[in-house]
């Protein structure tokens, strides 16, 4: 329940539709969240901020750079969050399609008459950028992606 590394790639991408579940991994981290704090309005924007938006904000909390007594915190949040993914393969799958890659390499392949067998994605090498580009937080299964 730490942002971390994605796992090995997975052979097909599934998402499953709807939200993340608020689980025992999201109560755990606004427990610790709230213990931390000292001034009352400031638990109250945690809470207010959960009641709001969930799991997604229960792992923004687990950000390193996340400043729990920050005033301004939902909107940190909001500015922030991207969203959430039941697969990390869905996400990757996204972002390439973000780029336009997937659709350039289907071009190139059909132009070419490219087999589909013969042409792989180096999926360590384009997590390492995606892990460059966003904070991605594990939680209750779910992957949550953030702008850095």
């Amino acid at each position: 329940m730490t942002p971390e590394a994605p796992p090995p790639p997975e052979r097909e991408p599934f998402y499953s539709e709807g939200n993340a579940p608020f689980g025992p991994e999201a109560a755990a981290s606004v427990e610790r969240s709230l213990s931390a704090l000292r001034d009352p309005d400031d638990a109250l924007r945690i809470l207010q901020g959960v009641k709001e938006n969930g799991a997604a904000f229960a792992a923004f909390l687990l950000l390193a750079d996340t400043n729990l007594a920050d005033l301004e915190i939902i909107d940190r949040f909001h500015e922030s969050y991207a969203d959430a993914w039941e697969y990390f393969a869905q996400f990757r799958h996204d972002v390439l399609e973000g780029l336009g890659w997937l659709q350039a390499l289907e071009k190139v392949m059909s132009e070419q008459g490219i087999p589909d067998d013969h042409l792989t994605w180096n999926h360590a090498a384009i997590d390492k950028q995606i892990l460059d580009t966003y904070d991605v937080v594990h939680l209750d299964g779910w992957w949550h992606v953030f702008n850095k």
